[in-house]
C-alpha cells in the first residue's frame, strides 16, 4: 500500500504523534509526525531566554511526545514553513513577543492572516489569544464603527468563526470550562476591562468557556471547525501563563490544556508509536560539564573521579589555564574541551568585533573549532548568541534552569530565539540549560579568608548541595523527560573528597535511574541527527508498518510502542526492552529502512 509522504522538514522532532490521512480505506490509515510552532520572540533583554509559559509548553509537548520549534512572526508569511507543522501557538501576551509593538502577534496583515487561516483549513490546529491580528502593521485599530472585527475588517473572523465586539469587561466572570480545567473566576479583567469579547458564533464553533457579567453570557474560551482544523480562541492568553508570574493557571491546567490540544490534532490511535530521543529507550538525559578554575590536585581529583566512573565529560575553557593543567585535560579520553572565551569578559558590554574576536581567538588558541560554548558568569548577549550561530556553533549552555524555586529555563532544549531593537531571528543554535545552582553556590565560603572551611563546614555544605541535586533531578528533570546539564568547578567541587561526595553519590543513583549519561557534545549531535529524521506509519489491521528515512546513523534509536509484538519483521539487529512498563524497539536507523511490526 502506498504511503503518502509529506515534504521533508528542515526541523527535528523528539517523538512521534501520529495524524491520519484523509482517503484510504478505512481499515488502514496512515501517519505523519505532529510538531508544534510557537511563535515567540523570546522576552526581556532579547537574548535567548523565554517566558515561563513558552516553558512550560515546551515541558508539555515533550512530555506527549512532540516536538516544538520557536519560531518569530516572520514565518507567518512563509506558507511552505507552516504546513511542516501540525499546531501553531500565537501568544498576544507581553513577554512572549519582547518587541516594538508592530512586530507583536496584535499587529498582523491580511496576507499573515490569510496564510493562518488558509493552514487551518488544511488541517491545522491553531491557538490564538483574543487580540491576534486586531491592528493593521501601521497600528490602525481594525474595528468597524461598530466597534467589532468581523470579516470585512478582520480576515481572521472565518477561522475563528465568530465577530469580536469591543466591552466594558470589568465585572466579568470566567465560568469554569467543559473540560474541567479552569473552575470560575472572577475579577480577572477589572484592572484592564475594555477588550474583545467573541459574539455571533458560527453553528461551527463549540464554546468551551463562557464569560458572564451576571446579566447576560458571552463565549470565552471556543474551538472552530474550519475546513480540515481547528482554530481555538483564548479570552486571555494569561489563562497559558502561570499564576507565580502573574497569570492564571496552574502548571497542571496548562499541562490539561495542551493535552487538550494534541487530541484535537491526533484523536486517537489503535497502536500508537513515538519515537523516543534518548538514546536506548532511556527516559532522560545527563550531561556532566565544568568550568575551569583551581588547582592542579584540585583538577586531578576531579578528573579522578571522571575516570572512575567512566563519565563523559565536558570543560569550557579558556587561555588562563595553567600549562600543566591544560597538558592534563587534553590527554583524557573522557574529557572534551569547549569553548569559554579567550579574555573571560562580560559579553553584555562587548560589541559584535569584540565578540567576533572572543570566539575567534580562544579558537584559534586551542586550535579547535568548538561546538559547544559557555559565557563567563554565565551571562550571554545578543551579539554573543548571534555570532555563535553564524560561527556554526552547535549549542550552548548559560541559560540557567531553575523550577525548585520559580520557572526559569528549561529542562527540554529548545532552538533559540533573539532580538534586538529592530532585528529579531530564531537560531538553529540549541540551549541546553545548565542547573540553576552550581557548586560555587554551595561552596563559595572557601573564597572568605575570613572563615576556616574546615571537614565540618564542608560537610554540612556538602548535604546541601546533595539535597538539591536529588531535587532538582526527581522533581524537574524526571518528570519531564529532559536534561539535567550539570555545572561545576574543580576549585569548588574538587576541595576534597568531601565536597566532591555528593556528585559521586548523585552518579550512583542516576545508573539506577534509566538515564542517558553523555557528553553535551552527544546530545546536541543526537538532536541535529533527529532533525532530518523522517517517518511514515502504515496502521492496517494488526500490522504497523514503518518507513524511517535518516541520512544520519542514528544508534540506538528506540520507538515507543503500545505493547509488545508478537513479531518484529526487521533486517537489521534488534532489541525489544521494557523500560518503566513500556516497551520499546531498539536498533540502529540509517537510510531508508522499511519493516513490520504485528500485534
Amino acid at each position: 500500500m502506498y504511503i503518502c509522504r509529506i515534504m521533508k522538514s528542515n526541523f527535528f522532532f523528539f517523538f512521534l504523534l501520529l495524524l491520519p490521512f484523509f482517503g484510504l480505506r478505512s481499515q488502514e490509515i496512515a501517519y505523519q509526525p505532529t510538531k508544534v510552532m510557537f511563535i515567540t520572540t523570546g522576552d526581556g533583554a532579547g537574548r535567548g531566554t523565554i517566558s515561563d509559559g513558552v516553558v512550560l509548553a515546551l515541558q508539555s509537548f515533550n512530555k506527549m511526545g512532540i516536538f516544538v520549534r520557536l519560531e518569530n512572526k516572520s514565518v507567518l508569511l512563509q506558507p511552505e514553513v507552516l504546513r511542516q507543522y501540525q499546531i501553531i501557538i500565537a501568544p498576544t501576551i507581553r513577554s512572549y513577543n519582547d518587541l516594538p509593538l508592530p512586530e507583536a502577534l496584535t499587529f498582523l496583515s491580511d496576507a499573515e492572516m490569510q496564510n493562518l487561516s488558509e493552514w487551518v483549513k488544511i488541517g491545522g490546529v491553531l491557538v490564538g489569544g483574543e487580540n491576534i491580528g486586531r491592528n493593521t502593521l501601521n497600528r490602525k485599530d481594525r474595528l468597524t464603527t461598530k466597534g467589532v472585527l468581523d470579516k470585512t475588517t478582520w480576515a481572521l473572523s472565518e477561522c475563528f468563526g465568530v465577530e469580536m465586539k469591543e466591552m466594558n469587561t470589568g465585572a466579568f466572570a470566567l465560568q469554569a470550562d467543559k473540560n474541567g480545567i479552569w473552575s470560575r473566576m472572577d475579577g480577572v479583567f477589572a484592572q484592564t476591562p475594555w477588550r474583545l469579547v467573541p459574539v455571533k458564533p458560527a453553528s461551527t464553533v463549540e464554546v468551551m468557556m463562557q464569560q458572564t457579567d451576571g446579566k447576560q453570557s458571552y463565549p470565552a474560551l471556543t474551538v472552530n471547525h474550519y475546513g480540515n482544523g481547528k482554530a481555538v480562541l483564548l479570552p486571555t492568553f494569561r489563562l497559558l501563563h502561570p499564576q507565580a508570574d502573574g497569570g492564571l493557571s496552574t502548571a497542571q491546567q496548562i499541562d490539561k490544556f495542551y493535552q487538550w490540544v494534541v487530541e484535537l490534532s491526533t484523536g486517537k490511535r489503535k497502536y500508537p508509536v513515538y519515537v523516543n530521543p534518548w538514546k536506548d529507550a532511556h527516559t532522560t538525559a545527563y550531561c556532566q560539564t565544568f568550568d575551569d578554575g583551581g588547582t592542579p590536585e584540585q583538577y586531578r581529583r576531579i578528573i579522578d573521579f571522571i575516570n572512575r566512573n567512566d563519565l563523559p565529560t565536558i570543560f569550557f575553557v579558556t587561555p588562563h589555564i595553567r600549562k600543566d593543567v591544560q597538558v592534563l585535560l587534553q590527554k583524557e579520553k573522557l574529557i572534551s574541551l569547549q569553548g569559554h572565551s579567550f579574555n573571560h569578559p562580560d559579553f553584555r558590554k562587548l560589541n559584535y568585533g569584540q565578540t567576533l574576536n572572543e570566539f575567534l581567538l580562544n579558537r584559534n588558541y586551542w586550535d579547535k573549532r568548538f561546538t559547544g560554548f559557555r559565557f563567563p558568569y554565565v551571562s550571554n548577549s545578543f551579539w554573543g548568541m548571534y555570532v555563535l550561530d553564524q560561527l556554526g556553533f552547535t549549542y550552548e549552555t548559560s541559560i540557567a534552569a531553575n523550577h525548585l524555586e520559580y520557572i526559569r529555563g528549561s529542562v527540554v532544549p529548545y532552538n533559540i530565539p533573539i532580538f534586538k531593537d529592530d532585528f529579531y531571528v530564531s537560531l538553529d543554535l540549541l540551549e541546553l540549560s545548565q542547573i540553576y545552582r552550581s557548586d560555587w553556590y554551595f561552596y563559595q565560603k572557601v573564597l572568605d579568608r575570613k572563615v576556616d572551611y574546615n571537614t565540618a563546614l564542608q560537610k554540612k555544605d556538602a548535604n546541601r548541595f546533595r539535597t538539591y541535586l536529588f531535587e532538582y533531578f526527581n522533581k524537574v528533570v524526571k518528570p519531564n523527560k529532559g536534561v539535567m546539564v550539570f555545572l561545576g568547578h574543580p576549585m569548588y567541587s574538587g576541595i576534597s573528597k568531601t565536597t566532591l561526595q555528593p556528585l559521586q553519590e548523585f552518579i550512583d543513583y542516576l545508573k539506577t535511574q534509566n538515564v542517558w549519561i553523555a557528553s553535551a557534545n552527544t546530545v546536541a549531535e543526537r538532536w541535529n541527527k533527529l532533525k532530518d529524521l523522517n517517518v511514515w506509519v502504515n496502521e492496517q489491521d494488526k500490522r504497523v508498518r514503518i518507513e524511517i528515512d535518516s541520512p544520519s546513523v542514528i544508534e540506538g534509536l528506540s520507538i515507543k510502542l503500545p505493547q509488545k509484538p508478537e513479531k518484529v519483521d526487521l533486517p537489521v539487529p534488534y532489541r525489544i526492552v521494557k523500560r518503566e512498563k513500556n516497551y520499546y524497539l531498539i536498533f540502529d536507523a540509517g537510510g531508508n529502512q522499511k519493516f513490520e511490526l504485528q500485534f
